[in-house]
């Protein structure tokens, strides 16, 4: 494998960036990466020359295909939107695909005047049911007359008849949770804080749902909406030699369960407390405490894949991935793969090496290219880590 390193590349890697951009910011995913990774793999990976001024997407070729089995909250997608590229995402979590399909959709005045209406909210009925969440009481973490809002909210969105419309206004609801509530995402936790000041819901949910109006008619992204829907990237419904490129980023081998940092979300769109632990059952096993031994490991992963079994599970999962990846892509097209490196239980795991000789193993070309050097702090010492992108290319062999 080569390896080289890009460290202007490693400031796109966060979600930073995308808290500043219109459209891009309707839902934070902490998880997230910027947009200008994604108009730089397209570069790479594409339209192979860049004749535009510093800041501008070219238009690209409509009829080239991008996938982003991780699609996350939809960065790639509207990205590959604005570019001119057709474009496929999936996520094994509907908050993701419910933040993806909101922000690619178009929207016309009539339905854009629909929304305004919902500016409205001074008198909403009180809600006939209760919110459930599998880890604790939402009313635990949100003031009475939140709490109260927030139901009334989620029962008279349930009326709109327009998809398109509900959809967006339950993405207005869920993207202002925290917001209202005096609880903290902290690392791989919900944590409450009482001393945290919970803006009050309705004039939250009513300067969210302006923004995102202004958004729609300053800075509308047109062209042909994403294919975007619920999925598994280890079992991909897609054609064989269909895709031009793929940009993506799996979970992070880590502490961060998503169902539970993101549960009192997912728990207030569905109504159903079990959500969170059926999502969980589905998702690639990226968090340290799964303990559950691997069904198989990887030959790569070695005897700590055996001895640690999220380590075995994890790679498993991304194996599986990778024979997905492989079998989708044309000929010569690559995979922009965004990972980081992880310490589990006093291991450093070298997870962008890892991931590209499993790659080679499976018959495909690779690069490593260093974007971020951080430092874990995994007490009693501090271990630098990286952040890279891993290409991968499938090739005529």
């Amino acid at each position: 494998m080569k390896l080289t390193t890009n460290l202007e590349l490693g400031k796109y890697f966060t979600f930073e960036l995308s808290k500043q951009m219109p459209i891009h910011n309707w839902f934070y995913y902490k998880e997230g990466f910027a947009p200008q990774v994604v108009e730089w793999a397209i570069k790479q990976g594409v339209i192979g020359s860049w004749p535009v001024a510093s800041g501008q997407m070219l238009i690209a070729n409509s009829q080239k295909l991008l996938l982003d089995p991780f699609c996350g909250c939809g960065t790639s997608m509207l990205t590959a939107k604005g570019a001119g590229l057709n474009a496929i995402g999936f996520d094994i979590s509907p908050i993701a695909v419910l933040a993806s399909q909101v922000k690619c959709e178009n929207y016309d005045k009539n339905e854009i005047e629909g929304i305004r209406k919902f500016l409205d909210i001074s008198k909403l009925p009180e809600a006939n049911f209760d919110w459930q969440f599998e880890l604790f009481s939402p009313r635990a973490v949100f003031p009475r007359s939140n709490y109260n809002a927030l139901l009334s909210l989620r029962q008279a969105i349930d009326t709109v008849e327009n998809g398109k419309i509900r959809n967006l206004l339950l993405l207005t609801l869920v993207s202002i949770i925290p917001q209202v509530g005096i609880f903290i995402k902290d690392g791989g936790v919900l944590r409450i804080d009482k001393r945290k000041h919970a803006m009050p819901t309705k004039e939250a949910f009513r300067r969210k749902l302006k923004n995102m109006i202004y958004d729609l008619e300053k800075h509308a992204v047109v062209g042909e909406v994403p294919e975007i829907s619920q999925g598994d990237a280890r079992a991909m419904q897609v054609a064989d030699n269909s895709i031009d490129i793929i940009v993506t980023s799996p979970p992070y081998l880590n502490n961060v369960d998503y169902t539970k940092v993101y549960g009192l979300e997912l728990s207030l769109m569905f109504l159903d407390k079990s959500i969170t632990k059926q999502i969980r059952g589905e998702s690639v096993r990226s968090f340290i405490t799964s303990n559950v031994p691997p069904d198989s490991v990887p030959p790569e992963i070695g005897d700590a894949g055996i001895k640690v079994p999220v380590i075995g599970n994890y790679f498993s999962d991304l194996e599986k991935t990778l024979i997905e990846i492989k079998r989708v892509l044309k000929t010569g097209s690559a995979c922009y793969l965004i990972i980081g490196n992880s310490v589990v239980y006093g291991l450093q795991i070298f997870v962008d090496e890892l991931l590209a000789e499993m790659a080679e193993r499976l018959g495909m070309q690779t690069e490593i290219i260093v974007g971020a050097e951080r430092v874990a702090d995994v007490k009693p010492r501090r271990v630098k880590i990286r952040e890279s992108i891993v290409v991968i290319r499938k090739t005529g062999l």
